[in-house]
């Protein structure tokens, strides 16, 4: 073989070594490209990208550099061969700086020759850098958000081919960096959103439980503008109802008290209906009764309100007597209503062991609806003469005469309510 034929023959070899060399490094992008477009954590993803960038770069180390807007800083992700140490430095310094300032690519066989070389970086490490090829991070919104960079070829040299497909590997790195970023906020997301669902869910019930123990206004009030619940009480013109069970003490002492447990609460909690249904606010319960206030736009309001709802309690009365069939027989009421001026507001109990708020009305009002609950038997309402005259035009009541209470130093004159006026109240 002559001279030439053996030189071109060595021509072609090399370069169809050349060739298939170029062609494995495309195959090996195409499967970096694949591997790192379909992880999104983060801890998985970058040592993988840097295992693969040595691979196909034929190099012994690569870091990522991610910028640090807050700080002004590049930090590294992960460094391949420093153990997962994390690398801070300015955004302006060392090659890195340089190439995201300027979101170009730089091919450095010298690097120490380089007056923008770091060396500091390999003063920690212990690693000496020969040779840097280091490529701009570009998201989609054509941000610089970081640099690829990778170290020392076995080959000896970077080339211009080595900048092209270290330029492509960086293409993926963005995408998967915005792919990792966006799947994190969204992860934050659902984390917060759940986190905030179940805090509100814990105050829901806070709230469900407590307007089972307070007015619906003092949990308003608590839930709006809880400085208001420290006001004094506030002169307030009211209606009060007053609701106890008949021979309570006699029933209580002869019978299964699971037995009485469930009368009281089933009795009460179909009352409570009637109550909320003319804006009613039960205040207090004991064993055998419950109060209820009564405010309305006007004093003439709250009276009928209250009115309706003691009738319809007398009712709701009736139909349960119908339904359950207790051991000592029908349930009767003791019903009495007063109208006036209350002071309502909270109550404050101080002792040694703490401080104790309740929601009340207090006042002579209520003191006479109680003492005319008392007389009342068999389910009767009887109102006083205050309310009387509020509602006896929308309201059939009749006189039952004039009673001497306790610590009343006149005799109140008492009415019965039995029915509304259809025409007027419907």
């Amino acid at each position: 073989m002559s001279y030439v034929k053996q030189k071109r023959a060595i021509g072609r070899r090399e370069s169809d070594l050349f060739i298939r060399k170029q062609n494995e490094r495309y195959s090996q992008l195409c499967e970096i490209g694949k591997t790192i477009t379909a992880e999104i954590d983060i801890e998985v993803l970058f040592p993988l990208i840097m295992e693969q960038t040595n691979k196909i770069m034929n190099t012994q180390r690569s870091t990522v550099f991610l910028h640090d807007e807050e700080n002004n800083e590049l930090w590294s992700l992960v460094a391949t061969g420093m153990n997962g140490s994390e690398i801070r430095i300015p955004d302006k310094s060392g090659i890195a700086g340089w190439v995201f300032q300027n979101k170009q690519s730089i091919v450095i066989n010298d690097a120490y020759g380089d007056p923008r070389f770091n060396v500091d970086i390999d003063c920690r490490s212990g690693f000496k850098t020969e040779n840097i090829l280091c490529v701009p991070l570009i998201n989609s919104q054509g941000d610089c958000i970081g640099v690829l960079q990778t170290l020392n070829p076995e080959d000896n040299e970077f080339t211009d081919t080595d900048n092209i497909f270290l330029s492509a590997i960086s293409d993926y790195v963005a995408i998967s960096l915005e792919n990792a970023r966006l799947y994190n906020d969204v992860l934050k997301y659902t984390q917060d959103l759940q986190e905030q669902i179940l805090i509100n869910e814990s105050l829901v019930k806070v709230k469900d439980n407590l307007t089972k123990f307070v007015p619906a206004s003092v949990a308003n009030l608590a839930e709006s503008n809880p400085e208001e619940l420290s006001n004094d009480k506030v002169a307030t013109p009211v209606s009060v109802l007053f609701v106890d069970f008949e021979k309570f003490s006699s029933i209580t002492e002869n019978h299964d008290q699971r037995i009485v447990n469930h009368m009281v609460e089933n009795h009460f909690s179909n009352y409570l209906k009637c109550i909320h249904n003319y804006g009613g606010e039960l205040n207090e319960t004991s064993g055998d009764g419950i109060m209820v206030i009564f405010k309305s736009e006007t004093i003439e309001g709250s009276a009928l309100n209250s009115v309706k709802a003691a009738l319809d309690i007398i009712k709701e009365n009736k139909r349960i007597n119908k339904e359950y069939k207790y051991p000592w027989g029908k349930i009767k009421l003791h019903l009495g209503i007063s109208s006036g001026e209350a002071y309502v507001g909270i109550t404050k109990m101080k002792s040694k062991i703490g401080e104790r708020w309740t929601y009340t009305a207090s006042g002579f009002v209520t003191i006479l609806a109680s003492r005319i609950g008392s007389l009342s038997k068999n389910n009767r309402l009887y109102i006083g003469e205050d309310t009387y005259d509020l509602v006896h035009d929308k309201i059939d009541a009749e006189f039952t005469g004039t009673y001497q209470f306790k610590n009343v130093t006149e005799k109140v004159p008492v009415y019965e309510a039995t029915r509304r006026i259809s025409t007027v109240c419907a």
